[in-house]
């Protein structure tokens, strides 16, 4: 039987918990064969080691990792990538897991394709109050109120899973050095790009927490520190919203939340008395007591916390670390082999000479070492570059992962096999554009007879190759315009049916050299053709609820598609986020926005441009643009 479900333990010199986790997981009902255990030893001792190798005998699909002390999240992010199965648990080595846990992870997952991960309840093995206290913070963060709804926002890393393709594509944020925080970051990025989870309290784990004073102390001052670091990154928390981080804010926060420490202790303290049903009088004091503890210890987290993030970039107009844009798009190439009729990027292919190979690889690893989310390789048709495979080779070799290759999807199937171990090993994404199920359809709107053909030749390759090899990437865009209004909702079933990690509806631009400018199209929607429209985006969020990771657009972004093929979205409607979220490079070095550059790699580095003064000017022309193109890499 293949790998199923791989359980990665994160653990740093703690033997004897990880034994007794260890014997937990090799006691569950699901087939052994089917369970990949994947122990990483973040700077412990060699005794770690040596202990899974002795209990690697009679247990094969259990392996130790090893690196330097770099915390959790790194460590779990190794196992992701050294792992296998199309589950990821995860659970901390001093948790013991109920017997049905794997096997009720994975039948959750498979019972819910379209939901990003599973979380269960965790127990404590004690009844003593520092334990209570710990766990009783943790569970009460999972769910919360947004927007009149209670949503689950939020599972700690002891016990939940993922889908492969969701940490394959995001993965923890390495920047957060303790155990606090890195979950929580994690599970609010996962959330805000449109991915949904479930807490299934039937699925449990007991967690032997320490119970001292100083275990106590210790956890809140990491919750502290990581909890602001994750307000840091995400303003918008609704778990954090105490939590300020501009100067003079975060200062009058502080004591607002320490004068406050005694409502704190009262209301959450008399909260969990009552969850545990808590009498002895001592008991119930030492609750109290605990809690006032607790958030003495969690303000002074946020406090070194506050100083590590650099207090003094925060109040500045230029971009932050927390502002950072997402996406970096390489705009490699203009040569084409097709001469599409809803493109005018082939017309400049002559005259419009590609991005050196130099200044490739250098936006590479000025894009990997300023941490976008994304990189993506633009065009033109990337892959028609003679020197396509070194420059996957110098992305391997910088640790990219998930390099994004937007492509028509035509010499897939000729360049396969070369192709292959860059999938394999995660280097590269293809994004293959596919218009319609009829060939005849695609194939006039690419201006070819053999397009849709090829294309899905290449589609075909690429399924073939991730029904073997689960851990490959690769997603579609389809471009919404008259002619295939009927069968947007089709079209999502036969991604689906390929194995793709996620579609992306676009809207149709009348001009993707100058995305400014708005011309007329022989494709556009017709007015008489409104109500289908209308119809056929309303299937698609409805489908959108049922798989919320597989179509990448929100749900506000479709139906915003309503107004801007009407003529009537503006800027009051959504805004551009060119030069903020995203950085688009032109063939020719320059960081544009539709409206105006900002930077030349030629003459700046990355980093220059996106702290220098004319990054800000850029942004703000491109906000106030008054018919946004709705591209989601822009407007979502």
């Amino acid at each position: 039987m293949s790998v199923q479900v791989s359980v990665i333990i994160p653990t740093r010199g703690r033997d004897a918990m990880l034994a007794r986790c260890l014997a937990s997981l090799f006691a569950q009902d699901h087939p052994q064969d089917a369970i990949e255990i994947v122990v990483v030893n973040d700077g412990g001792s060699p005794a770690t080691n040596s202990l899974v190798d002795q209990l690697r005998i009679g247990h094969a699909n259990l392996k130790c990792l090893t690196q330097d002390h770099q915390g959790p999240a790194v460590a779990r992010n190794l196992g992701i990538k050294h792992s296998r199965g199309g589950v990821i648990c995860f659970i901390d080595d001093d948790c013991v897991a109920a017997a049905d846990w794997a096997g009720s992870m994975a039948r959750a997952h498979e019972e819910n394709p379209g939901i990003a991960a599973i979380g269960g309840l965790t127990v404590t093995a004690t009844d003593r109050a520092p334990v209570l206290l710990g766990q009783f913070l943790a569970n009460g963060s999972i769910e919360t109120e947004i927007k009149g709804s209670r949503e689950t926002i939020f599972f700690p890393t002891c016990n939940v899973s993922f889908k492969r393709h969701v940490l394959a594509a995001e993965g923890f944020n390495e920047d957060f050095p303790l155990p606090g925080g890195e979950d929580l970051e994690l599970s609010w990025r996962l959330y805000k790009k449109g991915h949904r989870f479930i807490w299934n309290k039937d699925i449990r784990v007991t967690h032997y927490r320490e119970d001292t004073l100083r275990s106590c102390a210790d956890q809140a001052y990491k919750y502290g520190r990581g909890n602001y670091l994750v307000a840091y990154l995400h303003r918008d928390h609704p778990l954090l919203k105490e939590l300020r981080t501009g100067t003079l804010e975060f200062w009058a926060a502080t004591l607002i939340n320490s004068l406050k420490i005694p409502w704190f202790s009262c209301r959450l303290g008399t909260a969990l008395i009552h969850e545990h049903k808590i009498r002895h009088p001592l008991k119930k004091a030492a609750v109290f007591a605990l809690f006032a503890l607790h958030k003495v210890f969690y303000i002074a987290g946020n406090i070194v916390e506050f100083f590590r993030a650099g207090a003094d970039l925060i109040q500045k107009e230029r971009p932050q670390k927390a502002d950072r844009p997402n996406l970096l798009i390489l705009d490699i190439t203009h040569a084409c082999n097709l001469s599409c009729r809803i493109c005018d990027i082939w017309k400049t292919s002559r005259d419009e000479k590609d991005m050196d190979l130099d200044s490739v690889r250098s936006m590479l690893s000025q894009g990997k070492e300023s941490g976008f989310a994304e990189i993506a390789l633009s065009g033109g048709e990337v892959l028609l570059r003679k020197d396509i495979f070194e420059i996957m080779d110098h992305a391997r070799s910088i640790g990219i992962k998930n390099l994004g290759i937007l492509s028509n999807g035509i010499l897939i199937n000729k360049y396969m096999d070369r192709l292959e171990p860059y999938l394999l090993d995660g280097t590269i994404a293809p994004v293959v554009s596919l218009d319609s199920l009829q060939a005849k359809t695609h194939n006039h709107v690419r201006n070819s007879d053999t397009a849709w053909q090829e294309t899905v030749q290449g589609l075909q390759a690429l399924s073939a190759l991730k029904r073997k090899h689960p851990q490959v990437n690769f997603n579609l865009i389809t471009i919404i315009f008259n002619e295939n209004l009927e069968e947007l909702a089709a079209l999502v079933d036969f991604v689906r049916s390929l194995g793709a990690n996620s579609l992306q509806f676009q809207a149709l631009l009348p001009n993707n050299l100058m995305m400014a400018e708005r011309k007329h199209s022989p494709f556009w929607v017709k007015e008489e053709r409104f109500s289908l429209l209308d119809n056929s985006l309303d299937q698609l969020k409805k489908l959108k609820e049922e798989a919320p990771g597989f179509i990448k657009n929100s749900a506000r972004n479709l139906e915003l598609m309503k107004k801007y093929y009407r003529g009537s979205l503006t800027c009051d409607d959504v805004q551009c986020h060119s030069g903020e979220k995203t950085i688009l490079v032109s063939n020719q070095g320059m960081c544009t926005t539709c409206f105006s550059a900002y930077g030349d790699i030629r003459k700046q580095t990355l980093k220059e441009i996106m702290m220098g003064p004319q990054i800000v000017k850029a942004r703000a022309a491109a906000r106030k643009c008054h018919w946004p193109c709705l591209l989601p890499c822009f407007c979502d």
